[in-house]
């Protein structure tokens, strides 16, 4: 049904494991895992959870075998040790107590194809690749399928160093997202499942968070979380969907119509202003 060593093959698949065949449906994905820093000259740090969901709709494919999908998500930064969603952190790196700003993406364009066309968010600073078939790196165990998909990114930082000198962590931003699915074969071989589960992880390399006020500080922030698909809310880990339908109840319905993605840095930059100066920290009064 799917031949996996084809573009075609490779877009139907992709679609019914992020998405589904029937547009009216909708189709969640959750994760759940840690922030950590890694900064030279020492072991890597776990800082913060987090946790979150996006729901998604597909429209049917064109002429160019290409479907659409329409999603919002979120996420939220948790303590580790209690649990709770964090709105105010104290930084252990800089010991500073800072604003957190939770993830609300929305829209998240992905046009799924049989030839590979990359969704650009910042300005890019090397030319796309020429195009090339969308076939990625499926292998076989038992009954279970498994594919990674990596997407990495080198573009200009929308948040200026000069003007947010707190937030910016350079001129130039290098993000990298490294994703894993797995599923059964059976289910994916089924052509009448319009839609088909998944279990997998994300792994998300970063620079510092704005609202971290690390500035151009060395090191950088890795991501690691379980990832997870529902065709039902019922079936989202309930602390997620109960989290998402307090705060973001709007994310648990994907968007109706194709928008303009924005990645988080421009919007920090479009919703929050420069911080001031950190204040000079009092000397400790002698004994």
């Amino acid at each position: 049904y799917a031949d996996l060593r084809t573009g075609a093959g490779n877009a139907l698949a992709m679609t019914r494991l992020v998405g589904g065949l029937d547009p009216k449906a909708i189709k969640y994905g959750w994760y759940t895992g840690r922030l950590m820093s890694v900064v030279p000259g020492s072991a890597g740090r776990d800082l913060v959870g987090v946790i979150g969901l996006g729901a998604a709709r597909t429209l049917p494919k064109d002429e160019q075998g290409r479907w659409q999908i329409l999603r919002r998500e979120c996420g939220f930064f948790f303590d580790l040790a209690s649990g709770e969603v964090l709105d105010r952190w104290r930084n252990p790196l800089t010991d500073e107590d800072v604003e957190v700003v939770h993830i609300a993406n929305d829209p998240v364009n992905q046009t799924i194809a049989p030839v590979r066309a990359g969704e650009q968010l910042y300005e890019q600073a090397v030319t796309q690749k020429a195009p090339e078939p969308f076939v990625l790196p499926w292998q076989q165990a038992g009954r279970r399928a498994f594919v990674e998909f990596h997407s990495h990114l080198w573009a200009r930082n929308p948040l200026d160093p000069a003007v947010w000198v707190r937030e910016s962590a350079g001129p130039m931003v290098q993000i990298s997202d490294m994703m894993t699915y797995t599923c059964d074969l059976g289910e994916l071989q089924d052509a009448s499942l319009p839609s088909v589960e998944y279990a997998g992880n994300w792994v998300h390399v970063r620079p510092w968070q704005p609202w971290m006020l690390m500035g151009a500080a060395p090191g950088h922030l890795l991501y690691h979380c379980f990832t997870g698909s529902a065709t039902r809310l019922d079936d989202v880990p309930p602390h997620i969907a109960a989290i998402v339908e307090k705060r973001l109840p709007a994310f648990l319905q994907p968007p109706d119509k194709p928008g303009r993605s924005e990645g988080s840095l421009s919007r920090y930059m479009r919703t929050r202003k420069p911080a001031p100066p950190r204040a000079p920290q009092s000397p400790s009064p002698s004994p």
